[in-house]
């Protein structure tokens, strides 16, 4: 299984998302959090969110710069 993370879809409010989502290819990953976020009430992921595998370190998602 792969991590991946994800902070481009839209949120409830303009002030940024931030997502990690374990799955094994990037379309299973897609696929996850777009239900959890339609679950969650939020729009859909978008065709130009991106979703970044994370290999090893640590990775910044979101750091309150707006």
């Amino acid at each position: 299984m792969k991590v991946w993370t994800c902070n481009t879809f839209w949120g409830h409010w303009p002030v940024g998302t931030a997502a990690v989502v374990i799955a094994e290819t990037e379309a299973d990953a897609r696929a996850l959090l777009d239900a959890e976020i339609r679950r969650g009430g939020l729009r859909g992921l978008r065709a130009d969110d991106v979703l970044v595998p994370l290999s090893s370190g640590a990775r910044v998602l979101r750091d309150g710069d707006y």
